[in-house]
């Protein structure tokens, strides 16, 4: 048994012997039902299809012979057609599967199925090198084509070529990264394999110009070559440090009588990508304070340095600190980012860019949007205060309050919260037009305290206490001044007393002793 599996997208071509097919479906049936639509969900406006074939590569039809394969498509309206080529391209067969024994039939719930045929009778052809290919189109657009390379043995004619070939790596249009390598199929027309081949690149700087001449045959690119019992070989070329751009891959076979003349070729474009995306930031995020605007990070400038006319893929990650969630924004229309600064936190954003061929560039960058502790603002009976300012009331009538104009960033403006405490204890909640009724249970103080904590929704906040003075009170003698004051002047009139007494001793005359 073959298998050969190749996928653009989920497209698939298979080639598996007969005896496979109806395990092939079983399988596929299987498959659909447990995976069905969670790519095709996300896809929902594509058309899944997969071409099988039940003959080998290169098989030789020598004598009338059926050839045969599968079509699965999630689409039911479906064309499928085939066509028969010889190695130069000539067309010398084609036409539509429509008969009553080629009808799609429901495989699944979503999907459909064709078992195809064609009856080949080699007196009808040229013998050839020859290529059988199936094309599925929906409303004109190929949505899936694929062939297989076999030979046609007329004995009244020689052949167009010895040889036939099928690539599997890379695939026409392919992205490459670092090295290339090349692996296929090739058999003779007796079921051999070449001992070597030419295996060549070449740079070009447009697509149109890929594979648009026929490649000269030069004996410098010669490669030898082994292969394995189903005709497969593999050869690595040096891709790493060429430049980046279209290339295309020749492998040509020369005449195995005269080495000088080709025989059969295959030419592949291929775009060549070892360069990554170069990511630009306008302007990089930096620490900021919180506010009602969103930060943008615009990466729009990002680019690829060789395929700038292909679009990159963006994944932004954000991370923050104060709950530790996770933002992920993605897409090929996701240029920047977007965050609301309203939340303050340590932040940490990545990107990563990504190219069509694969390649990623990233980068990282931690920053931090800090709270603004509001700015209580205080007022008194409509007189703003300052915090420690004594007020001296004029009664005790109800004292209106107000700390409206305390100020915050815009983000945190509506959300703040007033606390009012007397000596302490907390009396009420609210910004605006707030009365205070001097507490029946302090009447006899000459003072009480009155806080006013303005908070915002991150729980930081500002304070003012002022002190208000009862005026019903009349403060109380100052004892211990009055004591203090009586010690001094006690301790000023004896000192005063002993200064005069010293005074009089010394002014009492003194008889001699000798009077």
């Amino acid at each position: 048994m073959i298998l050969n599996l190749q996928r653009i997208g989920f497209n698939t071509i298979m080639l598996l012997g007969i005896g496979m097919r109806g395990i092939l479906i079983g399988i596929f049936s299987v498959l659909l039902l447990i995976f069905s639509v969670d790519s095709v969900a996300a896809e929902s406006e594509e058309i899944d299809v997969s071409i099988g074939f039940d003959f080998a590569f290169g098989e030789i039809i020598q004598d009338e012979n059926i050839i045969s394969g599968t079509v699965v498509s999630s689409e039911e309206e479906v064309q499928i057609s085939w066509e028969i080529y010889n190695s130069t391209g000539f067309k010398y067969n084609w036409g539509l599967f429509n008969g009553e024994s080629e009808q799609l039939t429901p495989l699944s719930e979503d999907y459909f199925s064709m078992d195809w045929q064609m009856n080949i009778n080699p007196n009808d052809y040229y013998s050839c090198s020859c290529e059988f290919k199936v094309t599925v189109t929906f409303d004109s657009i190929i949505i899936l084509e694929d062939k297989m390379p076999f030979f046609i043995s007329n004995e009244n004619y020689v052949s167009d070529s010895n040889y036939t070939m099928l690539v599997d790596n890379p695939l026409e249009n392919d992205w490459i990264n670092g090295n290339l390598l090349v692996e296929g199929r090739i058999s003779d027309i007796t079921g051999g394999n070449p001992s070597s081949a030419q295996i060549f690149v070449k740079r070009y700087v447009t697509f149109t110009e890929t594979c648009n001449v026929q490649p000269i045959s030069n004996i410098e690119n010669e490669v030898s070559l082994s292969f394995d019992d189903n005709n497969f070989f593999s050869f690595e070329l040096d891709m790493e440090t060429k430049p980046d751009g279209w290339y295309e891959l020749v492998i040509l076979l020369s005449n195995p009588d005269d080495s000088d003349i080709m025989d059969f070729y295959t030419c592949l474009p291929f775009k060549l990508n070892n360069l990554n995306p170069t990511i630009t930031i306008t302007t990089p995020p930096s620490d900021i304070v919180e506010g009602l605007s969103s930060m943008v990070i615009d990466a729009s400038s990002s680019e690829d340095p060789i395929w700038t006319e292909e679009l990159l893929y963006f994944i932004w990650t954000c991370t923050n600190s104060r709950d530790n969630s996770i933002i992920v924004h993605e897409g090929y229309e996701a240029l920047s980012f977007e965050l609301d600064s309203s939340i303050s936190a340590n932040y940490n954003l990545k990107l990563e860019v990504v190219d069509q061929g694969g390649l990623s560039s990233t980068t990282e960058y931690n920053f931090s949007i800090s709270n603004l502790i509001p700015s209580s603002k205080l007022s008194i009976n409509g007189i703003n205060v300052n915090d420690g300012d004594e007020i001296n009331l004029d009664s005790l009538d109800p004292i209106l309050l107000d700390g409206s104009k305390s100020s915050d960033t815009e983000n945190d403006l509506q959300g703040l919260r007033c606390i009012w405490s007397i000596n302490g204890i907390v009396m009420f909640e609210g910004c605006e037009n707030r009365e205070l009724i001097w507490p029946e249970n302090q009447t006899d103080n000459k003072e009480i305290v009155l806080r006013l904590d303005v908070m915002d929704n991150d729980g930081d906040f500002s304070s003012q206490s002022v002190k208000l003075i009862n005026p019903n009170v009349n403060d109380s003698l100052p004892y211990p001044l009055i004591i203090l004051f009586i010690s001094f002047l006690f301790l000023i009139s004896s000192i005063f007393y002993r200064f005069r007494k010293d005074s009089e001793n010394n002014s009492i005359p003194k008889w001699s002793k000798g009077k």
